[in-house]
């Protein structure tokens, strides 16, 4: 793939191996090219992130200066920060087993931060849920450009090299040296509270993994990786209509598809319409990525109804037809 336009921005999310990646990419990038953003309080912050976006109150002249001197930015922000002047196509982050992260998390907390309260009472806190879906928050999972695994972090950061075509060498720092093995063992009560109060970040991890194994086909392989999902919809439109986005960010085509029943085409799609989301999130095409189908008639309730890629055949989603 071809080389991209700088920065690229990696959403750090807490005990995913963010440390080692961002320390790897200073190495390669230089520390003058990267800016970092923890906070107005952090040691780490970029002194002028800190006097533009802190101090000032002014993120569009953050930004700017971010786009004109950075090659890589990162720290414990969402996607929507720094959407605006980052592609998402440049958008990395690293995942992990939230019941691994969320220990982790906690032993992180009570090594570094002084934290007092039980495991229990560490997970249960509503500042400590979900942190790898809050992460996202306010953006479509699929239009990250990079999504990778903490426990495939060799594999993730070999197709990050190949699809941005840079050369980051793999580092293994910030862990816990107490502990002996590379997993925490938890007990079936842990396991049990972790999936009580994380149900989002489990919902994602699951996305993750799956999305993972397209990703690494398409980079492999030198093909095009459509990234799609559904948009919203009232509650009245839902089983007549299906609305939904589609991208290729190899291209500024909008991407063909089809829908069918079966094997049977039913109608071809563009998904060229404009999506107010897409286009604040700096997603593709200027937010010109959407697509409407309404479905006919002559379909029963009940009826499945696939969407896939004109030409590939590759399935995307599906919906039931539900007048």
């Amino acid at each position: 793939m071809e080389a991209i336009n700088y920065p690229l921005f990696f959403i750090h999310i807490s005990k995913t191996a963010g440390s080692s990646f961002r320390v790897a990419a200073e190495q390669y990038f230089g520390k003058e090219h990267v800016f970092y953003d923890y906070g107005p309080k952090a040691k780490e912050t970029n002194p002028e992130i800190r006097a533009l976006e802190y101090e000032k109150r002014d993120r569009y002249a953050s930004g700017i200066n971010i786009v004109e001197k950075a090659k890589f930015v990162t720290g414990h922000v969402n996607h929507p920060k720094y959407a605006p002047f980052i592609p998402a196509k440049n958008a990395i982050t690293f995942v992990r087993d939230p019941l691994q992260q969320v220990r982790s998390h906690y032993e992180h907390f009570t090594r570094h931060h002084r934290y007092k309260g039980s495991f229990s009472d560490f997970v249960k806190e509503p500042r400590f849920r979900n942190a790898q879906n809050k992460a996202l928050q306010g953006t479509w999972p699929d239009a990250i450009g990079f999504i990778g695994l903490t426990e495939r972090y060799s594999e993730s950061l070999a197709l990050i090299n190949k699809m941005y075509s840079i050369d980051i060498q793999g580092l293994d720092i910030n862990k816990n040296t107490e502990k002996k093995s590379s997993e925490y063992l938890l007990s079936e009560e842990d396991a049990a509270l972790i999936k009580k109060y994380n149900e989002p970040d489990f919902e994602l991890y699951e996305y993750a993994l799956n999305r993972f194994e397209r990703q690494k086909l398409a980079v492999e392989s030198e093909l095009p990786f459509i990234r799609y999902g559904k948009t919203h919809m009232t509650k009245g439109d839902e089983g007549k209509i299906m609305k939904g986005w589609a991208a290729d960010y190899e291209s500024l085509s909008p991407v063909a598809l089809e829908a069918r029943v079966g094997k049977k085409k039913i109608a071809d799609i563009l998904a060229s319409e404009y999506r107010s989301t897409a286009n604040e999130r700096n997603i593709h095409r200027n937010g010109f990525i959407g697509f409407s189908f309404t479905y006919p008639k002559k379909l029963k309730d009940g009826t499945q109804v696939d969407f896939v890629v004109k030409g590939t055949g590759e399935f995307l989603m599906s919906d039931v037809v539900n007048r």
